[in-house]
């Protein structure tokens, strides 16, 4: 059992080197042009592609790493907070355009 909470630590702090590594780059080549670009479309309805999932939502708010969506649900609508990195599309819907 003490193996596998070691592991989970090790797994933890790579993920925060990871993190830390990845604002320094940012800063480095001058902040994120993707979250600039995603900072003016705060309040809009969009598509976002990530990886294999695609979301329809609005957005909520947006720094250099973390995106905060509105996602529209059948049932009901969900709050939730991704990496910008994690984004591969973005799609304006055509009320937003």
């Amino acid at each position: 059992m003490g193996g596998f909470l070691t592991d989970m630590d090790q797994d933890q702090k790579i993920m925060i080197l990871e993190r830390k590594i990845h604002r320094l780059e940012n800063k480095l080549n001058g902040g994120s042009g993707m979250s600039k670009i995603l900072e003016t479309l705060i309040g809009q309805d969009v598509t976002l592609n990530f990886a294999y999932e695609e979301l329809k939502c609005r957005v909520l708010d947006c720094d250099e790493d973390w995106i905060k969506l509105l996602v529209y649900g059948k049932k009901k609508d969900m709050t939730i907070i991704r990496p910008v990195y994690e984004i591969t599309k973005v799609t304006l819907d055509k009320d937003g355009i």
